[in-house]
Parts: structure tokens; sequence; C-alpha cells
């Protein structure tokens, strides 16, 4: 009886101690760095009340969500991989988004970047540069000295600028 009860204290003791281990020491045990949401706005009441988000890595899709209405959409990315985020509507130009979700060893946890954007009527489209139009709208990565994901506001202004001026630029 002694030795059975030996046992169960002894395994119950090297159970909390391997649970302490791998829960206790603050990583995150798998590699996901960036909860990722977005919104679009200003879509008219007239069409469809959804839209379609499209998650892609390495030129797959690895996630689809149907988004009705106006409310957000979110994906958990996971750290050191570039993804591009595709929105659909019938009607509306696609919209692309680009992630880098490169991180130095020191930046460890779940990291949070909300957006918004708006969706480009078909018919508004016409006169605009098509090639500017698919390029990604905005680039999303880790800045070191903000030590947050931010987007580069540059990147964006540029490209805008392209959509609506008619050339595409994309080296500086």
């Amino acid at each position: 009886m002694k030795n059975t009860t030996k046992k169960i204290a002894l395994t119950l003791l090297s159970t909390l101690f391997i649970i302490g281990n791998y829960f206790g020491n603050g990583k995150t045990t798998d590699t996901s760095c960036l909860q990722l949401s977005g919104k679009v706005l200003k879509l008219k009441t007239t069409s469809s009340n959804s839209y379609t988000v499209a998650l892609m890595r390495d030129h797959k899709v690895v996630e689809t969500k149907i988004i009705k209405g106006n409310r957000e959409f979110k994906f958990t990315l996971k750290k050191n991989k570039f993804y591009t985020i595709q929105i659909l509507k019938e009607g509306y130009v696609p919209r692309t988004v680009s992630i880098d979700t490169k991180l130095a060893e020191e930046h460890d946890g779940l990291y949070r970047f909300a957006f918004d954007t708006e969706l480009i009527d078909e018919s508004e489209a016409k006169n605009l540069n098509k090639k500017a139009l698919d390029l990604p709208i905005a680039h999303i990565s880790f800045n070191p000295k903000k030590r947050w994901f931010t987007y580069n506001e540059e990147y964006t202004k540029q490209v805008k600028k392209n959509i609506y001026s008619g050339h595409v630029q994309l080296n500086k």
C-alpha cells in the first residue's frame, strides 16, 4: 500500500512538473505571432451583403472566410512567413494586402494589427491605372523601432497616387 501511494504521488509530481515547464516558461508553443483583423468600408447597400477574404501563403489559399455586412475578419498568422490577403466582392476590383511576419528571436508573443479598407467599384475603375490596381494597397511588417506591426505609409501613398494618376512607378 505504501509503495502504491509513493508511485501515485511521484507520478502526480512528475506530471505537475512537466505541465509547469510546458506552460510556465512564458513562450508560445506554436509559431503564431500576429492576429490580423480588417474591415471593408463603404460597400453599396444595393449589392450583396457579403464579401470573401482569402488568406494566401506561398501562392496557395490557406484559409477563406465569407464576411457578412460590415463585420470584420480575423486571421492568426505564423511567425517568419509572407502572406497575402485578397478581398473579393462581385462588382468590385479585388483588393490585396501583403504581410511579412518576419520577427527577430527576442520578439515573442502575439501582436495585433487592425485595418480598414475600401473597395473600388468596377464601373469607377474603368479610367484608373489597371496595373496599379493589381498591386497590394498596403504592406504590413514588423517595425523594430516602434516594436509593433505597422504598414508602410509611403508605399500605400504611392500606390494610391499611381491608381489615380494613370502610371505605375514601382521603384523609386
